[in-house]
């Protein structure tokens, strides 16, 4: 409720009344979805705490790219259709989550592709932004027709495409293990697991930074949900390929962090943490767990308000200096120092340390790991300390050394972006207190 609260006193200060109508509409009819599921247990849409999650984070991202947009709004940049494409994500984003029927959900599942892509290419910075437009259409149209086929047959095998059926028992045929790989492929893509994750660090340097914050918040947040939905469906009957989905999470996770101590651009450094982050989940997925599974949930909604605020805080020195490289960038501590200190907050909610809501998912998802295969204790460790590696390399890089002379004069941060980054860090910070209410 306090979340809901804070984001009216938010609304009032800001004059896009028909965009922020929609919005509450919206966040209403998600309350009744939650609170009243025995009325509308036969209907199209239904919410459990699982969606329910996905669409408040969904609503609250949303409502700060509108915030952190307003330079748009300033230069009159095409903000109207700005502001459509937002609403239309957070319209086809809010049917994903809460849509009971398995074609409705690929429908809406593959429609959430269309904004993203226009912000990506209407919006984007450099000319590559068409080339990084085409590789996102073509990972993710590539892995969604295994997924259509398999839709298409747990729809004849069951009867019904309704996800409510899918918790009964049926009987595995011989080949499930395809069948399960086809079910997934799409959503390793969205997530992206890595050897196909090609795609998320293009998208993310060429995006702007409204565009950075929904791919990082939400988007890549589809990948899990869709796992988590079709695992319950197969109950553990191809637990078999644990260990590939494990090691894939792992030692994917592992080289990407690698990959991150070499980048020289901001934007990119993020978007390699964010596949590493969830090549973790991915791992605490594999390992067929409730507490991998719960944990997911935790990690998802943490590395969403994080990631995206440091999408944000890249995006606020780039507005500055107009270069992304830490070259150029660095020694922040003397030009904003203000700023600085939320640049420390989240590197090290990046890291997973203690008072944010990324401890408490990572912690679940290490636990899980290490219950389905101890051997994975090297990897974990590598893992943790890989993560710390980047996010300090990260906020080293930019705040300190001497600032690059050619910046004459770069202000501190303004009052919209501490709001910003202040309701960023505030469901992360306070969302540790209340972690007994995302349990399943």
């Amino acid at each position: 409720m306090s979340f809901m609260i804070l984001g009216l006193m938010v609304m009032s200060f800001s004059k896009e009344f028909m965009s922020f109508f929609l919005y509450f509409i919206l966040l209403s009819l998600n309350w009744l979805l939650m609170y009243n599921s025995n009325l509308i247990s036969n209907s199209f849409l239904g919410s459990d705490v699982l969606s329910w999650f996905m669409i408040f984070l969904t609503f609250w991202i949303v409502m700060l790219m509108m915030l952190s947009s307003h330079g748009y709004k300033v230069s009159n940049y095409f903000y109207q259709k700005f502001c459509f494409v937002l609403m239309l994500m957070m319209f086809l984003l809010f049917l994903t989550f809460s849509s009971t029927d398995l074609l409705s959900f690929y429908i809406f599942f593959e429609g959430s592709l269309i904004p993203i892509y226009l912000l990506i290419v209407g919006w984007g910075y450099q000319p590559e932004r068409l080339q990084a437009g085409i590789y996102l259409l073509l990972y993710t149209i590539f892995a969604s027709l295994p997924l259509l086929i398999s839709i298409f047959f747990t729809g004849k095998l069951l009867g019904s495409y309704s996800f409510s059926l899918m918790q009964t028992s049926f009987e595995a045929p011989y080949w499930i293990s395809f069948w399960f790989f086809f079910s997934i492929f799409a959503f390793l893509v969205k997530l992206p697991a890595f050897y196909v994750h090609l795609w998320l660090p293009k998208a993310h340097v060429e995006a702007p930074v409204a565009g950075s914050m929904m791919l990082a918040g939400v988007l890549l947040k589809l990948g899990c949900y869709g796992m988590m939905r079709f695992m319950g469906f197969f109950e553990g009957k191809v637990a078999f390929m644990s260990s590939l989905l494990v090691s894939l999470g792992l030692l994917g996770g592992l080289f990407v962090s690698f990959i991150c101590l070499r980048q020289v651009d901001l934007k990119a450094l993020i978007a390699y943490s964010s596949v590493s982050h969830m090549g973790l989940a991915l791992g605490g997925l594999g390992s067929w767990g409730l507490w991998g599974y719960s944990s997911c949930l935790y990690t998802c909604v943490a590395h969403g308000l994080c990631s995206s605020g440091l999408f944000f805080l890249s995006g606020v020195i780039y507005e500055r200096s107009g270069s992304r490289s830490m070259m150029i960038n660095k020694g922040m501590l003397e030009i904003m120092p203000s700023m600085s200190f939320w640049w420390f907050m989240y590197c090290i909610g990046n890291m997973a340390a203690p008072v944010v809501l990324n401890l408490v998912g990572e912690l679940g998802l290490l636990g899980s790991i290490l219950s389905f295969s101890f051997l994975s204790m090297t990897l974990l460790m590598l893992f943790s300390f890989m993560g710390a590696c980047y996010s300090l390399y990260l906020f080293s890089s930019t705040q300190h050394g001497s600032y690059y002379s050619g910046i004459r004069s770069m202000s501190d941060g303004l009052i919209r972006e501490y709001l910003v980054l202040f309701l960023h860090f505030f469901p992360l910070f306070f969302l540790i207190l209340e972690v007994d209410f995302m349990t399943f």
